[in-house]
């Protein structure tokens, strides 16, 4: 029997109503669902850390990143490796700060300038509880001194005895001594000035005077390069040149780091010209870590020796220091990793 129009009507606002009601009910139990599933993936999502190199674009973060990802695939975790593409501090800390943001359980960060990070980031991550360590350049003493809690541990070279290390090669090299020049990175990292400190420990240098018996240092070193591989390459040309047209100026050039042979065929463009005095020793060329483009420069003359690093370790010990910290367990302050020696002619060449 149909019904009349109005009460038709009226009948269908009921059952919309009776029926919004139900709908209504339902999306908000399935909101509820929801918003209680996202909230167990989150409980139950892997532990987040970030590791921050100084540079994307040398070759000697590259291991650190290879560490840092084999760790966290051992320990189900989630390793975060973001680095600028120059050294750049500022960069540093605006990444540091936008992973915050985003959920951190750990930090680890090769310090370019500690004035920088500690000014915000680093703040940052006291104020949300993340625990930071630092690995290849740790924080500067005047900063540790200020908040001694500033972070957890260091991983890496012990950068003194790392420069020592160096000192002590060519001294061996060239034990009649003579003038050298160093050419570094960053002048404010850390890291760097413990290396050129133990390059003059390493050479002799007495602490009070300032002066060695054997060795003098020009007197426009060290040479800063900013950790750019082609600024240093061309500071290395420049001295290069200065033994060519004085070689009784310059005897030997250290370099703390990597930077001129990560360009290597740049490098050996710039070095081959002077092969007869890099034969005869007449000039010694010296360098800081023993990647595997280093390596075939030795190999092939185009260096007297290196003096290496472990980044890969740096950056596997970053990720399972941090995880230890997430775990509720103690750390070691200093956590150091190994160094070796490579000598061109030695057999072999690298011990």
């Amino acid at each position: 029997m149909a019904l009349p129009n109005g009460l038709y009507w009226l009948s269908l606002r009921v059952f919309s109503l009776v029926v919004g009601d139900a709908v209504k009910a339902c999306l908000f139990s399935l909101l509820i669902l929801v918003s209680c599933q996202s909230l167990a993936n989150e409980v139950s999502s892997k532990p987040r850390f970030l590791v921050v190199p100084k540079t994307v674009t040398n070759p000697f973060f590259d291991d650190v990143e290879k560490g840092c990802l084999q760790a966290a695939a051992e320990l189900d975790v989630e390793c975060v490796y973001i680095g600028p593409e120059e050294a750049d501090a500022r960069y540093q800390d605006q990444i540091i700060s936008q992973q915050i943001e985003q959920g951190l359980d750990g930090i680890s960060v090769s310090v370019i300038n500690s004035r920088v990070l500690t000014h915000r980031s680093m703040q940052l991550a006291k104020q949300n509880q993340i625990p930071v360590v630092t690995f290849d350049s740790d924080f500067s003493e005047k900063a540790l001194a200020a908040d001694p809690k500033l972070r957890h541990s260091y991983i890496g070279t012990d950068n003194f005895q790392f420069g020592f290390q160096l000192g002590r090669l060519t001294q061996a090299l060239k034990p009649q001594g003579g003038s050298f020049c160093i050419i570094t990175g960053h002048k404010g990292a850390a890291n760097l000035v413990e290396r050129i400190s133990g390059v003059y420990a390493g050479l002799g240098f007495n602490n009070n005077s300032g002066k060695s018996d054997l060795w003098e240092e020009l007197s426009r070193c060290p040479i800063y390069s900013d950790d750019e591989a082609q600024r240093s390459l061309n500071n290395l040309d420049r001295m290069l040149r200065l033994h060519q047209y004085g070689p009784k100026l310059l005897d030997v050039i250290i370099t703390v780091g990597a930077w001129p042979q990560t360009l290597e065929f740049k490098y050996s463009d710039v070095v081959s010209p002077h092969s007869d005095s890099l034969a005869s020793k007449r000039l010694l060329l010296i360098f800081g870590d023993t990647l595997e483009v280093q390596k075939r420069l030795l190999a092939q003359g185009l260096a007297h020796g290196n003096v290496g690093q472990s980044p890969y370790d740096m950056g596997y010990q970053s990720i399972y220091t941090l995880y230890s910290i997430h775990q509720g367990k103690a750390v070691e302050p200093l956590i150091h990793t190994k160094l070796e020696r490579c000598v061109f002619g030695q057999i072999p060449m690298c011990q």
